[in-house]
């Protein structure tokens, strides 16, 4: 039988095993303790039962600097600087750009005080990726996890 990996971050998944959320580990063996829910793994644990949740499109959401931060992976996205981040209107809101997934984007100072008030074709920068929102926040942490399971 696996244990719970004590002082790490444990995933949640649903009893379809749809990752569900993350939580801490002391929760994860109160759940499991309590039978609502079966070790997987060391960092993962399964509902006994399954959990219906709303549907929230996160192209809908309004992003947060941290997700939008995470989603860039702490870089900029003109030139792949990782310090005196910020981040950046694609197009700017004095031109109509609004605060939402497509057109926020992680950027160095630099780049933003050269990039400006312009849109992009009025300049000679262009994106590292086309800033898009994520499928779920359960999923972009997935996506950027560094733990292998």
């Amino acid at each position: 039988m696996e244990y719970i990996e004590p002082y790490s971050t444990i995933l949640v998944l649903n009893s379809s095993y749809e990752p569900l959320h993350f939580t801490n580990w002391k929760r994860a063996v109160v759940l499991c303790f309590k039978e609502k829910a079966k070790v997987i793994s060391k960092r993962i644990i399964r509902l006994v039962n399954y959990v219906k949740l709303p549907f929230m499109n996160e192209k809908e959401s309004f992003p947060t600097r941290n997700l939008i931060y995470k989603r860039d992976d702490h870089e900029c996205q003109y030139c792949g600087a990782k310090h005196n981040l910020t981040i950046d209107h694609v197009i700017p809101r004095s031109k109509g750009g609004k605060d939402t997934w497509e057109n926020l984007v992680v950027c160095c100072t630099p780049c933003n005080l050269r990039k400006g008030n312009k849109l992009l074709k009025e300049t000679d920068m262009r994106l590292k990726r086309i800033p898009q929102a994520p499928s779920s926040r359960v999923m972009l942490d997935l996506e950027k996890s560094k733990v292998d399971e």
